[in-house]
């Protein structure tokens, strides 16, 4: 990706300590696994990893309540399975299932939902949990246009996709900006991807 001075920048992730890994972290990390098309969680404590299947029942019933809250998660996790401690562990899934630095259980309860998309267009994007930028809720659209700077799309080209204009583009852009604490594209993108607003994985860059 070119920065504003027309030099190749390059994105690297931000080593950080991954929560629960440590043998002292006795806080809980919930990590989002697919093999054949499966979807499955593991959770990580005090270093080491332990099955879905094998969470105590008081850390279970944290995510019971939570996912008997939302019902549009309720209504889209119930047409794909009758099992109703499978619907847990998919909605565990879909809102805790990124493996990163803040646990998703500390001190016994159950922290805010994370910036965790399974894919782009992700179904928990209609469930209670928002997509934030230091701590800012983004609408749709502002995600949508947070994706396409992962992929290097020009303005022009976003504001085209979208059917808005340029200028109606950017005030978009200026008020997505605003939300990050930024004021330019390169600078937004790095903390979009440190942040996981934009996914590595799905973004173009080196």
């Amino acid at each position: 990706m070119l920065n504003n001075h027309g030099k190749s920048t390059v994105f690297k992730p931000c080593e950080q300590i991954v929560a629960g890994i440590l043998q002292s972290d006795s806080n809980i990390e919930f990590v989002g696994v697919k093999k054949n098309k499966i979807k499955r969680v593991i959770w990580v404590k005090n270093g080491s990893s332990h099955y879905f299947t094998d969470l105590p029942s008081k850390y279970f019933e944290l995510l019971k309540e939570a996912y008997l809250q939302d019902d549009n998660a309720m209504a889209f996790l119930k047409n794909i399975t009758s099992d109703f401690y499978r619907q847990v562990e998919l909605y565990t899934y879909y809102v805790y299932g990124d493996l990163d630095t803040t646990p998703d259980i500390i001190n016994g309860r159950l922290n805010n939902p994370e910036n965790f998309r399974d894919k782009q267009n992700c179904p928990s994007l209609a469930w209670n949990k928002e997509i934030t930028i230091n701590g800012n809720a983004l609408t749709p659209r502002e995600i949508v246009i947070s994706d396409m700077f992962g992929k290097d799309m020009p303005d022009k080209a976003i504001a085209s996709t979208l059917g808005i204009c340029i200028s109606h583009f950017d005030v978009i852009k200026r008020r997505l900006y605003k939300k990050a604490g930024v004021n330019t594209k390169t600078a937004y993108i790095m903390k979009a991807l440190n942040q996981n607003v934009i996914r590595y994985e799905y973004a173009n860059i080196n």
